[in-house]
């Protein structure tokens, strides 16, 4: 812990690396932190927090921070500062790390290109938005640093269990915070295996090599089976079932020949077409590509197998989740990509200013890496933006829809929401790829799918997704609609309908137009129905209840 504090107290004394570190994460949140904006699970903490569904999902210590702080209400600003908080302590803490694993010999430049990559890397959007997850994923990714470096502390001592008994616990801790995370971690031990070849004195043979990355995975699967038992306990303690909101399947037990197929097929769109359009996918296809470069050409400088398989395993470390589910991770969850293209942004600086170049080309290096840094403070405010604007449509509609009701029916009667709302062009011109540009075409060709209207397919996952469409109809039994909250926060409290009354009004909607057109909006004898428009999913919607 003297070294944790003393690498820590080093970063926070740095002049250069503080106020880079700190201009970058302003410049990455400043707008979403004073434009808060309504979106998925927003208005549901209640729901989560207080109805013991997280619980159900084995997110057990988001409810011991709940009870303790009383922070989960959708309170604008203090969730997102808090995660922003953490995510500045998560950057100090991996470059802490990073110092103590390769015994102070990477350049003061290279940690400051670290700091920034991490924090303002784009995909970070797509769980930002998600206002009762961001804190918990930077909270995180800061203690799985934490975690890494008193392991590292620790390496001599395997005669003491104290250690690796902290260590577990606090695995388990954060698992239960975000499981996805368990993926961060496995990818730190790579981190450190890599550093430790190249800048200390340790053992380069493989075998060796291994045993220190033992040493590293087997508290993190006592972390695992330590959640495991605490979720059961409270399972059993509480009489909870198991949530089924959690994407957690595995798809392998469909069959290898039934889902590898969808499984290339997901990989393909997520890393491939996706890498054409979406900045983060960019690079993070970039920092693949200049690890397998880092694979052979280490492999070949060193004579060393070792080297050669911690970047392969680096690599596949970070498509871990994908390999062992089965199905390619939503964006949501893939929190390592920022740790990963930031260090290997990182490890390239340092090599080049490692290296007999030029100064010259030194300087070009840094100058390319500065204009990859402002794409990607450009790129993260803009799906910020994007968000706000889809916010603000949205409580347009809202007005709108709720204007009408009020002079037009009677207030006494229960208000059904349904169906499928579909945002403007205006925001899916920054989601998806049109049909003439590369990925579309592309994407049409090789997969043979044309749709309608001239946008080949959505690229992004949660960013640009309009709450009113996940609001709208059957979100959590036995509670009242997401759309109806979001109503009730604009300041229209109509009467909540229910389950019965939804089946029933879809029914009547078939051959009904669709909101905005004359007559979405009618009424029967006991309630008012508003028509979204019925699509095929919303349809299956209906077959699940």
């Amino acid at each position: 812990m003297v070294n944790l504090k003393e690498n820590v107290k080093f970063f926070l004394n740095s002049r250069w690396f503080m106020i880079t570190l700190l201009i970058v994460t302003i410049m990455s949140f400043g707008f979403t932190l004073t434009h808060p904006t309504i979106s998925v699970d927003d208005a549901a903490m209640d729901y989560y927090y207080r109805q013991n569904e997280l619980l159900t999902q084995g997110r057990f210590f988001q409810v011991l921070i709940d009870k303790i702080l009383g922070i989960y209400n959708f309170r604008p600003f203090v969730l997102d500062y808090f995660a922003i908080l953490s995510l500045i302590a998560a950057a100090v803490l991996w470059c802490s790390l990073f110092k103590k694993v390769s015994n102070n010999r990477l350049k003061l430049i290279s940690y400051i290109f670290f700091a920034c990559f991490f924090v303002s890397y784009p995909l970070l959007t797509e769980i930002f938005i998600y206002m009762g997850s961001n804190f918990e994923v930077c909270l995180g990714l800061a203690m799985i640093a934490f975690i890494l470096f008193i392991l590292s502390s620790d390496t001599q001592k395997l005669n003491k269990p104290g250690t690796y008994i902290v260590a577990s616990f606090l695995i388990a801790l954060t698992l239960s915070l975000y499981e996805s995370l368990a993926v961060v971690y496995l990818f730190g031990i790579f981190t450190i295996l890599i550093l430790r070849f190249l800048y200390s004195d340790d053992s380069r043979n493989f075998k060796d090599v291994c045993l220190r990355g033992l040493y590293f995975v087997i508290p993190l699967i006592i972390g695992i089976v330590l959640r495991l038992l605490i979720d059961m306990i409270l399972k059993i303690a509480f009489h909870l079932g198991t949530s089924t909101n959690a994407s957690k399947e595995i798809h392998w037990d469909h069959g290898i020949m039934q889902n590898l197929p969808k499984l290339i097929d997901g990989v393909t769109l997520s890393y491939f077409y996706n890498a054409l359009v979406y900045l983060p996918i960019t690079f993070l296809v970039i920092t693949v590509g200049i690890t397998i470069f880092l694979m052979f050409w280490q492999g070949f400088k060193y004579r060393s197998v070792s080297i050669a398989v911690l970047y392969l395993g680096s690599i596949l470390s970070v498509f871990s989740l994908t390999i062992l589910q089965g199905i390619e991770t939503p964006y949501r969850a893939c929190s390592v990509f920022s740790v990963f293209t930031a260090f290997v942004f990182m490890l390239s600086l340092q090599f080049v200013e490692e290296g007999k170049f030029r100064t010259a080309i030194k300087k070009a290096f840094v100058v390319v890496l500065c204009i990859f840094l402002i794409w990607q403070l450009n790129d993260i405010n803009k799906w910020f933006y994007v968000d706000y604007m889809r916010y603000e449509e949205e409580v347009n509609v809202v007005n709108q829809v709720a204007t009408e009701i009020r002079s037009n029916y009677d207030l006494d009667k229960p208000v059904v929401f349904l169906g499928d709302y579909k945002l403007s062009d205006n925001i899916n011109q920054y989601t998806s790829a049109e049909k003439n540009s590369l990925a579309g075409i592309l994407y049409m060709n090789l997969t043979g799918i044309v749709p309608e209207g001239k946008y080949a397919y959505k690229f992004v996952q949660s960013n640009g997704d309009s709450f009113l469409d996940w609001a709208v109809g059957w979100n959590f039994e036995n509670n009242v609609s997401e759309a109806h909250k979001f109503f009730k926060d604009l300041g229209y409290d109509f009467k909540a309908d229910n389950y019965a009354m939804r089946e029933e009004a879809y029914s009547l909607v078939q051959d009904k137009p669709q909101w905005p057109k004359k007559g979405a909006i009618f009424e029967t004898d006991e309630f008012i129905v508003v028509n979204f428009g019925v699509s095929d999913k919303f349809a299956n919607q209906v077959k699940l209840h």
